[in-house]
Formats: C-alpha cells, sequence, structure tokens
C-alpha cells in the first residue's frame, strides 16, 4: 500500500469515527431532551446508509460534469414541490424530508480535476449559488461559495476572483433580500444549546467532535491531486457546522437533518471516486 493510499484509509477512518462520535452524541442530546425515537434514531440510520454508500462509490468511476448536472437538477426539483411559506429546500419522499443543498453541495465541490479544469465547470458552480439564492438558503450559500471561490483561487488562479468573487456577492445580495420566514426548530438548529442545557461537558464533546470532523479532509493535505477539492470541502464543512454561532441555521450530523449524513459522507465518496480518465 502507497502512502497516499494509506493517508486515505487513514483519513477515512477518522472521519467515519469522528463523524460517528458527533452524530451518536447528537442522538443523545435529543433523546435526553424528550424526543421520540423516531426522531432521534434517524441521523444514526443516516449515518450508516451514508458510510455504505460511500464505500460503494469510492471504488466506482463518478464522471466529474454528471455531478454538476445532477446537482442543479436536484436543486431545481425543489421548486417543483409546493415549500413552506414560499421556501423550496426540500425534496419530499413520502414522511421523510431531504435538504438538496445539503445532500449534494460537497458532491458537487468535488466534480473537478485541478489539472484539466473544465468551463463548464464554472458554469455549473455559478448556477447552483444562484439556485441556492432563490431558494432561498443562507447558511449553505455562504458555505458552498466561500469554498467554491477557494477552489476557484486554487484551479485557476487568483485573478480568477476578479469574476468569480462578484457572481458570488450577487448570489449572496439576492438571499439576503428574499426572506426566510420559517421558524427555527430546537433539535436542529439549537441542538448545541439543548446540550448545553444538559451538561456543558455533552456540549463542549459535541462541539469539538464536529469541528474535528469538518477538518478531518484536510489530513489529505500532503496529497497534491487531491489538496485542491479536500482544502474547499473541510472549509464547507466548517462553514456550515458553525453556521448555528451567527443565526438560526441547522447545525450538521449533530441536529436532526438526515441530508447533513447523508451529504457529508458523499463528499468524502467524491474525493476518493475515480474519473473515467483516471487509471484504476
Amino acid at each position: 500500500m502507497t502512502s497516499a493510499n494509506t493517508r486515505q484509509l487513514q483519513f477515512a477512518i477518522a472521519f467515519g469515527v469522528l463523524s460517528l462520535i458527533t452524530v451518536a452524541l447528537g442522538a443523545l442530546t435529543m433523546q435526553q431532551a424528550g424526543l421520540s425515537a423516531g426522531l432521534w434514531l434517524r441521523n444514526p440510520v443516516a449515518w450508516l446508509i451514508g458510510g455504505g454508500l460511500c464505500f460503494g462509490l469510492s471504488r466506482v468511476r463518478l464522471p466529474l460534469l454528471p455531478r454538476l448536472v445532477v446537482a442543479l437538477a436536484l436543486l431545481g426539483l425543489c421548486f417543483v414541490f409546493p415549500g413552506q411559506d414560499g421556501v423550496h429546500r426540500w425534496l419530499a419522499f413520502g414522511p421523510v424530508q431531504l435538504n438538496a443543498a445539503a445532500l449534494i453541495l460537497p458532491l458537487a465541490l468535488t466534480a473537478t480535476r485541478p489539472e484539466r479544469p473544465s468551463p463548464l465547470w464554472l458554469i455549473g458552480l455559478g448556477l447552483i449559488a444562484a439556485c441556492l439564492a432563490w431558494q432561498p438558503d443562507r447558511s449553505q450559500l455562504l458555505a458552498f461559495s466561500v469554498a467554491a471561490l477557494v477552489l476557484i483561487a486554487q484551479v485557476y488562479g487568483p485573478r480568477a476572483l476578479l469574476w468569480a468573487a462578484p457572481v458570488a456577492a450577487l448570489a449572496l445580495g439576492l438571499c439576503l433580500w428574499r426572506p426566510d420566514p420559517l421558524a427555527p426548530v430546537a433539535h436542529v438548529e439549537g441542538v448545541i444549546h439543548m446540550a448545553a442545557a444538559q451538561s456543558p461537558l455533552l456540549a463542549i464533546g459535541l462541539s469539538a467532535a464536529l469541528a474535528l470532523t469538518a477538518l478531518s479532509p484536510l489530513w489529505l493535505w500532503p496529497d497534491a491531486s487531491r489538496r485542491p477539492q479536500a482544502f474547499a470541502l473541510s472549509l464547507y464543512f466548517a462553514l456550515s457546522a458553525g453556521a448555528w454561532l451567527y443565526g438560526a441555521y441547522p447545525v450538521p450530523l449533530a441536529g436532526y437533518g438526515l441530508s447533513f449524513v447523508l451529504g457529508w459522507w458523499l463528499g468524502v465518496a467524491g474525493l476518493f471516486a475515480k474519473s473515467p480518465t483516471q487509471s484504476a
């Protein structure tokens, strides 16, 4: 086994363990708060499903640009569903609702090859930002925009930010202009506060596990072929994980939300999956 493969295995194990601790502590917080098992058990089940998907997808060839097409299709499909008070973020499958952005953005951020970037990739990122602005989904748009800009700067060079940054700023401005009337839900946006009310140690442990999970892709930094995507993915994870600090936004993995659990696993799968032009 090469050093690169060893590092990838170490990262996969670290992400799996840290994310499981985060999900478990979040489920414990919800259980102790008196929520029904039908709610607090869903994240652990999603973790198992996501781990299985990651294991399978990381071993197949995933075309790069079709990942963006799938992301755009799912984000656009949200507008087909009725939405909630004019907000269109979810795909409804019977009693289960999935946040399309949280599910697909991590995989979209891995849909490029630094040595052969495609203009279509840039167009896809811009269209994704437009969909997020119109949903609206402020925390996901901010996390995605910052991660995408950093990724663009690494792939195309800092000069590319002269046109990419205004596009991101316009999308953020549109998103802030559109009202978000939805009230926060305690076990989604406020799970850290719930943990702190039960035990300061629980809140500290939950926050630490979430932070370490978000930063875990940086373990791949020495791998030059994956460094840009790994850095962007970790930045997206970190900004998503910290969004609750400045607003009533979901807490990934820790708070109730199947889409974040599945989406973070899909992002890891995207880092490892081979493109059609890569050798086995």
